[in-house]
């Protein structure tokens, strides 16, 4: 083949890309960098521990260098996210990137959530061995993807990010080498989620075959009724990978098993940060709506997976003494709870009312699971991980904060006032009444009743049981107990806040989202073919 030809077919190439595409967006403008800086810095942070590892004399005790660099990007990415300011959404990298409001609060909760589980883990013992440097640069990693995730815009880039957070995860649940318990959760995950991955990809296939596009703002254009086969099993495909993620029934099998078998600083953070991403991304899938035709198929589903694990979750957990796998199945029972909003948004993708309740309880649910989390593991430090119900007794005598605390999270995971978590159930009911879900909400509200009996049989241990020699003990030292105590106070303290004072911020949160400059799906027969040999190397037209 001639030079000449070849530099012809470049030519070509580079012709038709800029026909395509906008030059802003291969090489985005300054904004990019600054507006996108939390992810950025998450990114950097890793690297920077990933190196100082290296450095590392002893790799079985805790890196404090590689724990001061980590604690220091997350502040300085919650910082960037809280003060940083765009009048108008912003699309970067084609859609690759979304900066609105919704992107911006995902950064301030991602980055605030991993700041206070890198607190949390430097002061338990079970925690400090977790304080390595390849930990350290995993879940900056993880959370750098979450961020990802949310502010994506199509599907490429937030597969990007759910892999870079699903790989390091796989590791942390595993991360204690010597917990057989762990290696098993690890593997579970791990093959379950490969699965959830390629339903996620075998949608996507099928949805681009439909429309020829993978943006999230072009499904407004893809037909989901039962005339159309393969829009509505694409779509049905990637919702069913992604409720994998969310535990939602009957894809949460893997929940109990790798909450129980993760450290609990980590259960804490799948359970809170991981779930409240995906939330997000299911948020910008149906904000933008579907074809104008017959949405039924996808509300049924949805129905019946709300139902399913409302009803799931607050039976299985009537049957366990572990608290993380009673905690486990809450997550499943609260992942339906979320279904309310996603069956209210395929029926009317403008309601503002249910992105609203939507953002809401993905916010309040991650305090709560964050803050109950946290807690479990000030019980289970110098004893054992994996506490029983009947460990606990006695606890409000010997611990009376941590009692109160984790009292707070339990009510809230309960739906009782004025704890956060009454109101984000009330604005998830209210939504889905006004659009027409009124069996859905009355298994809600039946199924939330029942769930009380194992929430309130932990707190009937705590409080109202004496202790017993199989009761955990007391033996921390005094500086581990008031930096928990801080922690878990902090929590509370912004759990009883949120649920008081209401969550304003997602009421005037601006729920529009940036798109990219050209919407027109390209159509390869629109493209006039070019004719390589009018065109020579010389030729600069």
């Amino acid at each position: 083949m001639s030079a000449d030809f070849m530099m012809s077919q470049l030519q070509g190439t580079v012709k038709t890309a800029i026909q395509t595409r906008l030059w802003e967006d291969i090489l985005p403008s300054q904004s990019f960098y600054y507006l996108a800086l939390p992810i950025l810095l998450l990114l950097i942070g890793g690297l920077v521990t990933m190196i100082l590892g290296v450095f590392k004399t002893d790799p079985d005790k805790p890196s404090y260098p590689a724990w001061y660099v980590a604690i220091g990007v997350c502040f300085a990415a919650a910082s960037v996210a809280i003060f940083s300011h765009t009048p108008l959404p912003r699309s970067y990298l084609g859609s690759g990137v979304l900066i609105d409001g919704i992107s911006r609060t995902s950064f301030i909760v991602i980055s605030i959530g991993t700041l206070f589980t890198l607190m949390a883990c430097s002061m338990t013992s079970f925690g400090k061995q977790l304080l390595r440097s390849e930990f350290l640069t995993l879940i900056l990693f993880s959370s750098a993807g979450l961020m990802v995730m949310c502010a994506a815009g199509e599907f490429l880039s937030f597969f990007i990010g759910l892999e870079l957070t699903s790989i390091s995860l796989y590791v942390l649940v595993g991360y204690q080498r010597r917990s057989l318990q762990g290696m098993e959760a690890a593997i579970k995950y791990f093959i379950l989620g490969a699965a959830a991955a390629a339903l996620l990809l075998m949608g996507a296939a099928l949805i681009y075959a439909s429309i020829g596009s993978l943006r999230f703002v072009d499904f407004k254009t893809l037909d989901i009724s039962y005339s159309n086969p393969f829009g509505l099993v694409g779509i049905l495909l990637i919702f069913c990978g992604l409720a994998f993620k969310l535990a939602i029934a009957p894809f949460h099998s893997w929940a109990p098993d790798v909450y129980q078998g993760a450290n609990s600083h980590l259960t804490g953070y799948m359970a809170s940060l991981v779930k409240f991403s995906v939330a997000v991304v299911i948020l910008r899938l149906l904000s933008d709506g579907f074809g104008s035709g017959e949405r039924t198929g996808l509300i049924i589903v949805f129905w019946l997976f709300g139902a399913l694990s409302i009803a799931v979750g607050s039976l299985f957990g009537l049957v366990h003494n572990s608290i993380k796998r009673i905690l486990a199945y809450s997550s499943v029972a609260n992942a339906g709870y979320f279904c309310l909003a996603f069956a209210s948004l395929t029926m009317n993708p403008n309601s503002l009312e249910a992105k609203q309740s939507l953002m809401s309880y993905a916010v309040i649910y991650a305090v709560l699971s964050l803050g109950a989390f946290t807690v479990i593991a000030w019980f289970e430090d110098s004893n054992r991980e994996d506490l029983l119900k009947e460990e606990l007794a006695g606890m409000g005598a010997k611990k009376p904060i941590a009692a109160i605390t984790l009292s707070v999270f339990l009510f809230g995971f309960a739906g009782i006032p004025p704890v956060a978590g009454f109101f984000g159930k009330f604005f998830l009911l209210l939504s889905a009444i006004n659009q027409g879900f009124i069996g859905l909400s009355i298994i809600l509200v039946i199924f939330s009743c029942l769930s009380l009996f194992y929430y309130l049989s932990i707190m009937s241990e705590i409080w109202f049981k004496p202790a017993t020699r199989y009761s955990a003990q007391n033996p921390q030292s005094e500086e581990t107990n008031s930096g928990m105590m801080v922690i878990s106070v902090i929590a509370a303290v912004a759990a009883i806040v949120i649920g008081i004072v209401g969550p304003r911020w997602a009421i005037s949160l601006n729920y529009t989202q940036a798109s990219e400059k050209n919407m027109r799906i390209i159509n390869t027969a629109d493209l006039h073919p070019i004719d390589h040999n009018k065109l020579t190397p010389t030729s600069d037209k």
